[in-house]
Order: structure tokens, then sequence, then C-alpha cells
């Protein structure tokens, strides 16, 4: 029963479907595809709540890495300018420097990308 947290800036894209995947660091007991994710806002904290009503199934894990300059990499495969793109808008942001800019104090990062349906 995974449980993921995440800052109120994402709510309303999850809650739209524009964000149906989160970039994490690796977890010690790690999430794979078929866990139920319970997406929470504020866990932990009075008024937390869940951004989606009932928990959605992981589909697909995935390996991401986020060089010192900003190369991305998923599986091992460098992403092209436009598929930068296409994930920063797909992770919440408005492109992908608002996606840098969010992850450089964080840089070089190693995790993976967690999506569900």
């Amino acid at each position: 029963m995974p449980l993921l947290n995440f800052k109120p800036r994402f709510v309303a894209p999850i809650q739209t479907g524009i964000k149906h995947h989160t970039i994490r660091a690796h977890r010690i007991v790690p999430i794979k595809k078929g866990d139920p994710l319970y997406l929470y806002c504020g866990a932990r904290h009075p008024g937390a709540f869940r951004i989606l009503p009932e928990p959605h199934p992981c589909t697909r894990v995935e390996l991401i890495t986020i060089s010192a300059s900003g190369h991305i990499a998923v599986e091992g495969e460098q992403l092209s300018p436009t598929e930068t793109q296409r994930l920063a808008r797909a992770d919440g942001f408005r492109d992908e420097l608002d996606m840098l800019a969010y992850w450089k104090d964080r840089l070089p990062f190693e995790g993976n990308i967690i999506h569900w349906k």
C-alpha cells in the first residue's frame, strides 16, 4: 500500500489527469507494477487529504537519471528536447525549465518514474 505525498501545486494536474506519474528517489521497499498507489497532499499533517478518492494501480516503473547539466535519460536512453518537454508537462510542470528549476538542488538525481492509471 504505497502512499505518495504531493505538494499542493500538483493536486490540480493529478485530479485533471494531466499528471499521471511522479519522479521519486529509490525507495527502501520499491514500488512495483500492480501496487495500489494512494495519492495524498499534506500527508502526516493536519488537513491532509487524498487527492484521488480511490487508489490507482501502478502501471509501470522506469529508471530515470537527471544529470547536473539537466540532461534526462529514461531506462538509459537520453531524451530528446521534445521528449524532455513532454515529460515535464506530463509531470505537472509548465515546461522543461520549470521542471529543472524544481530539481536543481537535487542534481544529479537517479530514481524512478512511477506511473499510474
